[in-house]
């Protein structure tokens, strides 16, 4: 299995946005895959427990976050800058695949989220305006997540925590080879969140990652913990995630409820918690990969259409996503430490259920007033 594989894919299906942007974005993608197998890595290879471990996903989703707030207010996308978020994640992989202690590794980690989260922030203000390079952007994650998992466990078996840096450093190098375009159009009096409805989805949109990733930082732990499950079963099980999120995600049209597909990945967040068969397992990551595909453009399109310019919410919106990343693992970490995963399901899984709730009462909102046209499903 080669790069040139999802590069072959791509071509068929004919994107809009730059192979740059779309290929920057899946090697995001990829990082935050190889965050579940290297949580097991870091505890085995360190000698330290679960919440210290979750630190290095709590440092990269910090950094993410901060350059998500800061890009969407002072910066302007461009190519040129996109690149340069490119060329930091490829120096810091490699730094990370060489460093020996716990404490740079955790450092080096915010780093690469900082660089991380401006790209993403680029990527997402491109596509902002338009239904079809939004449904683009979002499918390429989950499609290269698919062949990246299976590479990011052979990457561990050859090489451990140093051979999954030294992965993802080779995957954003290649990146760079690419044609970068960018075209977004920003405009003056940018950042106020002052139309109903915003809110609400922001803070939809934050449960929404807080909840998932308080649990899936702990899936490889679990897969090994409660199914018995090797490094390569759980990337399969990864990669039935991506692939089932693909046609969900790429759809170009309108989502008729956003809030019930989160609800469902709440759902599952209970499920893969308790869940002590490989069989259970696999049929939660599916359900899971399609639901959350269904519901994170959509409120994309939702905050667009509260919004002055399109690009306005992007920074904001990934942001308050980046956040919950950050809170999710720590907070995941708390809960299996003082209780137990059954624990860390049932308190995360609610609090996506409430974060839907959310979006999906704005959602409703949303059509009685006819601010949009109808959705399509």
């Amino acid at each position: 299995m080669t790069f040139a594989t999802p590069v072959r894919v791509v071509r068929k299906l004919r994107p809009s946005v730059a192979p740059g942007l779309l290929f920057g974005s899946a090697a995001i993608s990829t990082v935050f895959v190889a965050t579940s197998f290297a949580v097991p890595e870091v505890i085995e290879t360190y000698g330290i427990g679960p919440g210290r471990a979750a630190l290095i996903s709590t440092a990269q989703v910090g950094g993410f976050t901060l350059t998500n707030l800061v890009g969407g207010r002072r910066l302007d996308p461009s190519s040129g800058l996109a690149r340069a978020s490119l060329v930091a994640m490829v120096g810091v992989n490699v730094v990370s695949a060489l460093t020996p202690g716990f404490s740079m590794l955790v450092a080096l980690r915010f780093l690469s989220g900082l660089a991380m989260g401006l790209f993403t922030w680029i990527a997402w203000a491109d596509s902002a305006a338009d239904d079809t390079r939004r449904g683009e952007i979002a499918s390429i994650a989950p499609l290269t997540s698919a062949i990246a998992a299976p590479m990011i466990a052979v990457a561990v078996n050859v090489g451990g925590l140093d051979g999954i840096y030294a992965t993802l450093a080779v995957f954003c190098a290649l990146c760079l080879a690419l044609p970068m375009r960018v075209e977004a159009v920003i405009t003056t009096g940018r950042r106020p969140i002052e139309s109903k409805g915003v809110l609400p989805v922001l803070i939809g949109m934050g449960a929404l990652t807080f909840g998932g990733s308080a649990v899936f930082v702990f899936a490889g732990v679990m897969a090994r913990e409660n199914v018995g499950m090797s490094d390569f079963s759980l990337s399969l099980a990864l990669s039935v995630n991506a692939l089932t999120g693909i046609p969900t995600a790429r759809y170009a049209g309108r989502r008729r409820y956003p809030g019930v597909f989160i609800m469902i990945t709440g759902v599952c967040a209970v499920l893969l918690a308790m869940a002590s068969t490989v069989g259970v397992y696999f049929a939660v990551m599916a359900v899971w990969g399609v639901a959350y595909w269904a519901a994170v453009p959509e409120t994309y399109a939702l905050l667009s259409d509260r919004s002055r310019n399109a690009a306005d919410r992007i920074g904001d919106a990934q942001a308050i996503m980046a956040l919950g990343r950050v809170i999710g693992p720590t907070f995941g970490g708390v809960l299996v430490a003082t209780g137990s995963f059954t624990v860390l399901g049932l308190v995360a899984g609610g609090a996506i259920i409430l974060g839907g709730l959310a979006v999906e009462f704005v959602a409703m909102s949303h059509r009685w007033n006819g601010a949009a046209s109808p959705p399509s499903w």
